[in-house]
């Protein structure tokens, strides 16, 4: 597989992986949907987006960790787990927030 062949695999997996996900919400199918599943699934998109984050240079845009179809209350359901999954608080999460927070529209002191 020549590697153009290769860096289309995974757009296609994960826009064939979206559409089944919202179409098994709709159909309220989650009862099928094993745990392990969600896991690796979650394990895997965490550590790409970290991968990206991390790599990128400070201050540069990245992209939007999710999109506007998630509502608010799944993106903190979302965030408690990924908290709890670490046996992380409140306030390692602060400390975290600052660490991560977009360099733009900072000024530094003494400017």
């Amino acid at each position: 597989m020549s590697p153009s062949d290769e860096s289309s695999k995974l757009p296609a997996l994960v826009s064939d992986l979206s559409s089944e996900i919202e179409r098994t919400i709709q159909a309220g199918e989650l009862a099928q949907v094993r745990s392990g599943d969600v896991t690796n699934l979650m394990s895997g998109a965490v550590k790409l987006y970290s991968a990206i984050a991390e790599e990128a240079e400070p201050g540069a845009e990245i992209a939007p960790v999710i999109d506007g179809t998630v509502s608010t209350t799944e993106a903190m359901v979302v965030a408690c787990a990924l908290l709890r999954a670490q046996h992380l608080n409140p306030f390692d999460l602060a400390l975290w927030f600052q660490r991560t927070a977009p360099q733009r529209g900072r000024e530094t002191s003494g400017s």
